[in-house]
């Protein structure tokens, strides 16, 4: 009797420890759907806030391009906005607004306020990013991985700050301008470091960031005669490569982090994975065209 009772409680017991984890690791894929979602987000503005800085630098007249970036970026809000928890959905709400206010608008901005607005929308997601990846560790009990990502996370949001400071610098720049030209090596410097302790938090070390060729890229630019625009273009350009290496050493942390909650399918390229949602959004634009000439 007392063996039948024990077997009993065993199976109730493992059953119910089953189906808890089973439920806690539906949790965990829930959270990492939404932080998959907001990282192609962050990747949609980066692309966007390329294309139309590149518009506003160029730009003479009033033709406004059609970026299918931008199409993306509003469905992918919505969809975010419709998928979160109840306790959560405020503040995608406002990261909606934003970003409805930041593709209505942006023709009108200057290039400062252009980066200012896309800034301002990529760090309100990174902060989303971070609390469902804190949740998901501590839903895990995993302290190990949490303390890891505690030391990544402030890293990555200082490399952020420092950019957003290198593009400020890169506003203002005007050749053989002394102060401006020691703000931007103290910019590089301090953006280089930042990035090697990212590398360094990794489990498995990303490629070679080619510091020295970024500080001799810097030193070319600078030693250049160019005029004022085209030194500015060039500085941009730059800006972008050290931006790139930020989100590839993010991207890494991410899927490990991933792999270490047993979330199999997160992707290793987050642009790749961008590429059938863009072909769909030209698909439907292009099948609304027709619909009209139809009309």
């Amino acid at each position: 009797m007392w063996i039948i009772l024990g077997l009993t409680l065993t199976v109730l017991a493992l059953t119910a420890w089953y189906f808890y984890n089973k439920q806690q690791q539906a949790q965990t894929e829930a959270h990492f759907e939404q932080i998959l979602g907001l990282r192609q987000l962050i990747q949609l503005l980066r692309k966007h806030r390329r294309l139309s800085h590149s518009h506003l630098m160029k730009s003479s007249g009033h033709t406004i391009p059609v970026f299918h970036e931008q199409d993306v970026i509003l469905l992918m809000s919505s969809q975010l906005v419709s998928q979160v928890s109840l306790e959560q959905k405020p503040m995608y709400r406002i990261l909606d607004q934003n970003l409805q206010q930041l593709c209505h608008e942006w023709p009108a901005h200057s290039l400062s306020r252009n980066q200012a607005m896309h800034g301002k929308s990529i760090r309100h997601a990174m902060y989303l990013i971070d609390d469902h990846l804190t949740t998901s560790m501590l839903i895990a009990d995993n302290d190990s991985l949490f303390d890891q990502y505690q030391q990544f996370w402030p890293v990555t949001l200082n490399a952020l700050d420092t950019l957003a400071q290198f593009r400020a610098t890169v506003a203002s720049f005007r050749p053989g301008k002394i102060k401006t030209e020691v703000l931007l090596r103290r910019h590089l410097n301090l953006l280089q470091r930042r990035l090697g302790q990212m590398n360094l938090m990794l489990s498995v070390p990303g490629p070679s960031l080619m510091a020295d060729q970024l500080e001799q890229d810097l030193d070319t630019l600078l030693q250049s005669a160019s005029a004022t625009y085209a030194c500015r273009l060039a500085l941009y350009k730059l800006s972008l490569s050290l931006s790139d290496n930020i989100f590839c050493l993010f991207d890494a942390k991410l899927l490990e982090i991933a792999h270490a909650l047993a979330i199999d399918d997160f992707p290793t390229d987050i642009p790749a994975s961008l590429v059938p949602l863009l072909e769909k959004s030209k698909a439907d634009t292009a099948d609304a065209e027709q619909l009209k000439l139809q009309a």
